[in-house]
Formats: C-alpha cells, sequence, structure tokens
C-alpha cells in the first residue's frame, strides 16, 4: 500500500468513525461556514450543497437516492456521497472534491439568480 492509499484509508476510517450518513434530502444542521463561505455548490456527482450561516442543506441529483457522509474537519464542511466513498478509498477521487467549504472559496459556486430592486 502506498502513501496515498494509505491516507485515503485512515480518512475514509475516521469519517466513519467520526460522523453518520444523512438522509438523501437532509435538513439544514448547523454548521459555522468558514470565513462566511456561504453559496450553494454542485458536487462532481449532481448532488447541490447550500451553506447559510444557519446551516446547510443536501439536495440529491437528478434520479439520485444517495445517502451522504457529513463531516467537519479543520473548520471546514466534507459532504460525501456514499457511492463516492468506495472511489476515495482506492485513490481515484480527490477528497477536496466533497470539501464545501473550499469549493465556495474557490469561487465554484452554482450561479443562482439574483433580484435586483
Amino acid at each position: 500500500m502506498n502513501l496515498t492509499h494509505a491516507t485515503c484509508a485512515v480518512t475514509l476510517a475516521a469519517s466513519v468513525i467520526a460522523g453518520g450518513a444523512a438522509s438523501a434530502a437532509q435538513a439544514a444542521e448547523p454548521v459555522t461556514p468558514s470565513a462566511g463561505v456561504s453559496g450553494t455548490v454542485t458536487l462532481l456527482t449532481g448532488d447541490r450543497v447550500t451553506v447559510t450561516a444557519n446551516g446547510h442543506r443536501i439536495e440529491p441529483g437528478p434520479g439520485r437516492t444517495d445517502r451522504f457522509d457529513v463531516q467537519r474537519r479543520q473548520g471546514h464542511l466534507h459532504v460525501i456521497p456514499q457511492d463516492a466513498k468506495r472511489l476515495l478509498a482506492k485513490g481515484l477521487l480527490d477528497e477536496r472534491l466533497f470539501d464545501v467549504t473550499q469549493l465556495l472559496s474557490w469561487g465554484t459556486a452554482t450561479p443562482t439568480r439574483r433580484r435586483f430592486r
């Protein structure tokens, strides 16, 4: 096992111990966004995560009914679909793809319509 696989294995083990799986249509749950980061991001899987000062909400992508592992690590919100965990463990996906806080801070938020008065 190389270092990358060992790191993924440790990360996967920690996620199983640290957090339970959330239901597919998870209600808003308190989370303090890092540096006031808020918005909506669409994950690689098509699932959408909306983060506000009051919490977060997960909406499964079209045709998806997956469960999610929600983790808070070093002030970041991570939302990992159950079907992505095996690929993460094998080192085939980068866990940063599911770091919602980082994705929002990079400006990869899903565009939303804004109304101006």
